[in-house]
């Protein structure tokens, strides 16, 4: 025995089967493979393990125990590194579930004002919102409790009117979830400099997990959001990519159905007041996932959050891609063209170089979505895979669980089917309309009935 031991065949066995139990350890973690696949793997290893021990101590072939050891080696030199990408994979795929939002309400006054703090603020007005999802109440009962004074603030319709009256000193400060800063810009640019924050409090919530569907079995649709923001993924934000996609899983159908950013809809937290969608991001993705699902009288089960950081991030991290620009437009040549990470970003945004306008930036974003695919299906991605891995986890927002997530490997790897991906969007006609958010009239998009009710049908063929 002590003979065996001083074999270095010996040392190489018992790595050989380290490596293989770890291998297994994996896919019992990530069970993406049935019970016969296990089942099938752990009998190959073992007999693998047996051939290999028999030829290094049984067989008297010197070539036998020649190409035996070559084999052991071999085994563990390429078998270490694809247990490292496999776990790295699966561990990057699992922890994209994030179910957090975060929230920042803000004390705002003019800069050259007097006020430092809440306290300087006792027996002047307040101002806030009256579309308001309760945190900025939440953060005045906090302020009257902290200096023992009783708040009660104007309240005004919209975002315009609201700034408008801190900016001619009707009040004397603003209280506003931060989400609403990007919209305030737009109107006031230099809103951010004219003003100073002399109060936050940041609040961070966990939105309800979905119900446990079967996503091997049932039809679901996920929906989509690009959010108009930098930073961290969970933060609030208008929504400027807006994409219901709905997968038949039995069929190995997909559809992916593109929605105006501008499109005129009733709001739940305006009681049914419509507004343009991207102002639904500003209450969260929840928000606007119920306001679509109604609107369309479809279920929507999970959803997916990008940022402008994610796609930068993403596209730089695979070296680039190449989409087919079917027009010329801005810096963009009309046939095949490379963008990197900024590129794919304006490319994606732009509405106004188009006649179809928001339609045609759909198609777009569709487009950046499938020069992303086919670049990481690639063979070129493994030459930045880790880095890859490593966006992910930080780029991506979504509820699907894990469990939800390996099952569809599970099933994707069992059967190896083709899908059957196909696109459609909803139109409609420009028209100048009331914000209640904003306070004023900006351009919406009236949706056109006829092409809702397609899309609905649409959607409802895959259930």
């Amino acid at each position: 025995m002590n003979q065996i031991f001083k074999d270095i065949r010996t040392y190489f066995m018992i790595i050989l089967a380290g490596i293989l139990g770890w291998i297994l350890y994996l896919f019992n973690k990530y069970p993406i493979l049935s019970f016969k696949y296990m089942l099938i793997m752990i009998i190959i290893f073992l007999a693998l393990v047996v051939i290999l021990a028999l030829s290094q101590y049984k067989a008297k072939s010197k070539k036998i125990k020649i190409a035996g050891k070559t084999v052991i080696i071999l085994l563990c030199v390429l078998v270490i590194p694809v247990n490292y990408i496999f776990d790295k994979t699966m561990n990057a795929l699992v922890q994209t579930e994030n179910r957090i939002e975060t929230d920042t309400v803000s004390v705002i006054v003019k800069k050259n004002s007097s006020y430092q703090y809440t306290q300087d603020l006792k027996g002047k007005v307040y101002s806030v919102l009256a579309a308001d999802d309760g945190l900025v109440d939440k953060t005045i009962k906090k302020i009257q409790r902290e200096n023992k004074e009783n708040i009660k603030p104007k309240i005004y319709s919209g975002i315009v009117t609201l700034v408008n009256a801190l900016y001619c000193n009707d009040v004397d400060c603003i209280i506003i979830n931060e989400s609403y800063r990007s919209v305030i810009e737009e109107n006031y640019p230099s809103f951010s400099d004219d003003t100073k924050v002399i109060y936050s409090k940041q609040y961070i919530s966990e939105m309800e997990a979905p119900e446990n569907k079967d996503v091997t079995k049932d039809t679901f649709s996920v929906y989509v959001s690009g959010i108009d923001t930098y930073g961290a993924i969970t933060t609030k934000s208008r929504s400027d990519v807006n994409i219901i996609i709905t997968v038949n899983p039995t069929t190995k159908k997909v559809l992916l159905t593109s929605i105006p950013r501008d499109y005129y809809i009733p709001f739940n937290i305006l009681d049914g007041q419509k507004d343009k969608l991207t102002h639904s991001g500003l209450y969260g993705i929840t928000e606007t996932m119920a306001d679509v699902a109604a609107y369309f009288n479809i279920n929507i089960d999970y959803y997916v959050r990008v940022n402008f950081d994610s796609l930068i991030k993403i596209v730089d991290t695979i070296g680039g891609i190449e989409v087919q620009n079917p027009q010329a437009f801005g810096n963009f040549k009309a046939g095949t063209i490379s963008l990197n990470g900024q590129e794919a970003l304006t490319f994606s945004r732009e509405r106004y170089a188009f006649e179809d306008g928001d339609k045609e930036r759909g198609r777009n974003q569709m487009r950046v979505i499938t020069g992303i695919i086919n670049k990481v299906l690639s063979p070129t991605i493994l030459n930045s895979y880790d880095s890859l891995l490593e966006t992910l986890n930080s780029s991506f927002q979504t509820n699907i669980s894990e469990t939800q997530m390996i099952s569809l490997v599970r099933m994707q790897i069992e059967d190896m089917s083709t899908w059957d991906i196909q696109q459609t969007s909803v139109d409609g006609s420009g028209a100048t309309l009331y914000s209640p958010i904003y306070g004023d009239d900006l351009y919406m998009m009236v949706p056109d009935d006829e092409s809702v009710k397609t899309a609905k049908a649409r959607i409802e063929e895959l259930y």
